[in-house]
C-alpha cells in the first residue's frame, strides 16, 4: 500500500485509499516547534548568524503570469494581460519611503529564516526555488521546498504585523484566503501536496504556521476564472479579458493603458 504523499498524484490516491495516512502527514508538516528549539539553542551556545540580503532596488519581472499577482481574490485579469504581454509599459511607481523600508524589512525576515532553515534541515531544504508551468507561461519562484523521504511540502513564508484589517489577529485561526491561492500555484508548479503558510510577527517575535493541501476544487476554479482566461488572451488569440476597477486601481502601474481608467495608450489593440 501507498506510504508516501510526496506528489499531487499520490495525494489524490491516499484521500481515496488511505486518508488517515494524509492526515498524518499534514501533522508533518510544521516547523515553529523545531525552529524555537533551535533559537534557544543558539542563544544557548552564543552562535552567530551570518545573514545575507540583497535589498533589490528594480522591480521589472520577466513577462508571464506571477503568483503574487494573480492569487489576489478579484483579480483584475487586465493587468496580468499586461503583465504577460507588455502591451502597455508599466508605469512609475511613486516612491513611499515607508513602503521600501516595509518591504526591504519583510525581505530581511525572509532571508533570515531561510538560512536558518538552511541550517537546521541541511539538504532537506531549499529556498527560492524557481518554478514555470510546463508551458512556460506562470513563471515564480517558492521560498522554500521541504524535501522527506515520505512527504515534501511548500514553504510560503509572511511577515505579518499586529493590528490593522490585514494584521496578525486575523491570521490566528485560518491563513488569509489570498495566500492559500497563492501557495496552491507553487504546489502545482512544484507538483507538492502540501504548503506551510508561516507567518512571522515583525511586532513580537511569533510565529504563526497554517499546513493546507492541495485542494484540486479551488486549483480548478483558479484556472478556470483567471489563468485559462489570461493565457488565452495573451498567448492563443484568444477572448479579450475586461478590466476589474476596484480600491486596487490605487496601485496599478498600468492605468495610464487602462479603458476603464481613461488609458490613452495608442499601442494596445483591444
Amino acid at each position: 500500500m501507498l506510504d508516501t504523499v510526496r506528489t499531487i498524484g499520490e495525494l489524490q490516491q491516499a484521500i481515496t485509499d488511505n486518508y488517515s495516512l494524509v492526515q498524518h502527514y499534514l501533522t508533518q508538516v510544521t516547523v515553529e516547534e523545531d525552529l524555537c528549539n533551535y533559537l534557544r539553542w543558539l542563544s544557548d551556545n552564543e552562535v552567530t548568524t551570518e545573514v545575507v540580503s540583497h535589498l533589490k532596488r528594480n522591480k521589472v519581472r520577466a513577462p508571464g503570469i506571477h503568483p503574487s499577482s494573480a492569487s489576489k481574490k478579484g483579480v483584475c485579469l487586465l493587468k496580468l494581460f499586461f503583465e504577460c504581454t507588455n502591451k502597455v509599459k508599466p508605469g512609475v511607481d511613486a516612491y513611499s519611503q515607508k513602503s521600501q523600508t516595509t518591504w526591504d524589512v519583510g525581505t530581511m525576515l525572509h532571508d533570515l529564516h531561510q538560512k536558518w532553515f538552511s541550517d537546521m534541515y541541511g539538504d532537506q531544504f531549499k529556498f527560492e526555488v524557481p518554478l514555470k508551468s510546463k508551458d512556460g507561461y506562470i513563471k515564480s519562484s517558492a521560498d522554500g521546498l521541504f524535501d522527506f523521504a515520505h512527504y515534501r511540502f511548500i514553504l510560503e513564508m509572511k511577515s505579518i504585523k499586529e493590528g490593522g484589517n490585514y494584521g496578525w489577529e486575523k491570521v490566528q485561526a485560518k491563513p488569509q484566503e489570498d495566500h492559500v491561492r497563492q501557495s496552491h500555484f507553487y504546489m502545482k508548479l512544484a507538483d507538492v501536496p502540501f504548503a506551510l503558510i508561516f507567518y512571522m510577527n515583525k511586532n513580537a517575535g511569533e510565529f504563526k504556521e497554517h499546513a493546507i493541501m492541495f485542494n484540486q476544487a479551488l486549483w480548478d476554479e483558479m484556472e478556470r476564472e483567471v489563468v485559462t482566461p489570461v493565457i488565452d488572451a495573451a498567448y492563443k488569440k484568444g477572448p479579450a479579458v475586461a478590466a476589474n476597477p476596484g480600491w486596487h486601481c490605487k496601485w496599478c502601474l498600468y492605468q495610464h493603458g487602462c479603458p476603464e481608467k481613461g488609458g490613452k495608450d495608442d499601442h494596445v489593440e483591444w
